[in-house]
């Protein structure tokens, strides 16, 4: 089957896709990813918070 992707609703597009690698999809590899993600992301915010402490940010 083939579509013209930008005539498909955005919904739909992400419902195709979705229902197409789903079944590929590790939620254990997924889950451990999402915590690292978030590990990262709440380090680069400390980081960040405290660079205008530590003098890194210009006046």
């Amino acid at each position: 089957m083939q579509w013209e992707v930008e005539a498909l609703e955005p919904e739909e597009l992400q419902r195709l896709v979705l229902a197409a690698v789903d079944p590929y999809i590790d939620r254990d590899v997924l889950a451990k990813q999402i915590v690292r993600e978030e590990q990262q992301r709440r380090a680069l915010s400390d980081f960040l918070g405290g660079w205008g402490a530590a003098g890194g940010a210009s006046s």
